[in-house]
């Protein structure tokens, strides 16, 4: 090539490229042989150009009384050089000479373009086609230009929904939470450019979804924001019950809380004092259930429970027990709670007519009728748990009317309750 001159003088070898283009840059290898063996080398050249035009066509994306907005796309070459920046350059559609735009344009006739830059200076134009006329735009529809579809805050914090938006004239803007005012519980701001709201102490009850409602004679437009406030759960749902009471046991029994925080319940926190001592015990830090066996008690000793929930966020308050559970003497008595006597009139199956329900496991359970023990029959249905006993009579025949009698012992005691079945 006539651009390309290689030489050697002396103990130099030269390579001249003139003209060179933004093609000449890469690697160039010298190579060296003799009767000895052959050595290369390698030098890396990179030929800095100005960048080449902006890829077009240029958008008009905008247009106002005194403004207008120009956007394009990076050139296909950046000259071999990080891209510096964009000049952006205006005339009048009358007049010749090209300036960089002003802050501002009055209402006439423009032309505009738009040159790429690199360390090598400013490359070729692109430009906007035809002529742009500044002129008020007599109304533009509602826009939301960046949108929040969900917000996570951590209780006592703060709810901060801020949602820019566009439009001419000025949306009117209107915030609510799931179809019900909110403003009596939120900041709400809006300016030109942004609406805002904002909630501080930020409790469980404010995750919800909020409704902004934006509208001017041009368009409406609605935004949905699902905000969620997560903390430490309620304290477990109460009476704290006692059952299976034994010398030296008793199973306390809680519910799960109405609230979890938002997050999963890890477990329950179990503790115990004696009665009339101060000092709270923990029996165990990480029951799974809602119910635990406390071993280890005193007899004829007093105990006060409470229970504590569990998430990912810290520890509730504590549920803590009306009355004090008192533990029985191994020989001592007790009272088998019991369901009152019933009148039964209905001609139909008959659930649940005898009904026991005892603080320990009852032993031995007998159920009589005209003083005649129930044996197994297709039409008599016993079932129980060892603590609830069910009785079902399944008839229609008259014969089977009359007084039902349930016998219960268990170590505590013995217990008989009756009802009577007629049609």
């Amino acid at each position: 090539s006539e651009r390309i001159k290689m030489e050697t003088v002396a103990k130099m070898a030269k390579l001249t490229v003139r003209e060179t283009t933004i093609h000449d840059t890469g690697e160039y290898t010298l190579e060296l042989k003799n009767t000895t063996g052959t050595v290369t080398d390698t030098i890396k050249v990179i030929i800095l150009d100005k960048p080449g035009p902006p890829v077009g066509p240029i958008r008009i994306d905008d247009i106002d009384s005194n403004y207008v907005t120009i956007s394009w796309e990076p050139p296909e070459l950046d000259g071999g050089a990080t891209l510096s920046g964009y000049v952006v350059e205006q005339r009048d559609a009358h007049r010749p000479g090209w300036l960089p735009v002003s802050e501002s344009v009055t209402r006439t006739m423009f032309k505009f373009r738009v040159l790429a830059c690199n360390a090598g200076g400013p490359g070729e134009p692109a430009e906007v086609p035809g002529t742009v006329k500044i002129t008020e735009m007599l109304g533009k529809a509602v826009q939301v230009l960046t949108l929040i579809e969900s917000l996570m805050v951590r209780q006592g914090g703060v709810i901060r929904l801020t949602i820019p938006i566009k439009g001419k004239p000025i949306p009117i803007c209107k915030w609510t939470k799931e179809g019900h005012d909110i403003s009596k519980r939120a900041m709400i701001a809006t300016s030109d450019t942004h609406t805002e709201l904002v909630i501080k102490d930020a409790v469980r009850e404010d995750s919800g979804t909020y409704d902004l409602a934006l509208e001017n004679k041009c368009g409406k437009k609605a935004v949905y924001i699902k905000v969620r406030v997560i903390g430490i759960p309620n304290p477990p749902e109460g009476p704290l019950e006692y059952d299976d009471i034994q010398a030296r046991s008793v199973r306390v029994s809680w519910r799960p809380p109405t609230d979890d925080g938002g997050a999963d319940i890890l477990g329950y926190i179990v503790e115990r004092r004696e009665v009339p001592k101060t000092a709270w015990y923990t029996v165990d830090s990480r029951v799974k259930g809602t119910s635990l066996v406390v071993k280890g008690l005193k007899e004829n000793v007093e105990y006060h429970f409470r229970v504590s929930a569990e998430n990912h966020f810290g520890i509730s308050k504590s549920l803590k027990s009306e009355e004090p559970a008192r533990h029985l003497q191994k020989n001592g008595s007790g009272i088998i709670r019991h369901r009152l006597p019933l009148q039964c009139t209905q001609s139909q199956d008959l659930f649940q007519m005898l009904n026991i329900n005892s603080v320990s496991l009852l032993k031995t359970t007998s159920v009589k009728v005209k003083q005649v023990l129930l044996l197994n029959h297709r039409k008599y249905k016993m079932s129980s748990d060892g603590r609830n006993h069910t009785l079902t009579v399944i008839t229609d025949e008259q014969e089977d009317e009359g007084l039902y009698t349930c016998m219960a012992t268990n170590d505590v005691g013995e217990i008989e309750t009756s009802a009577h079945f007629s049609f």
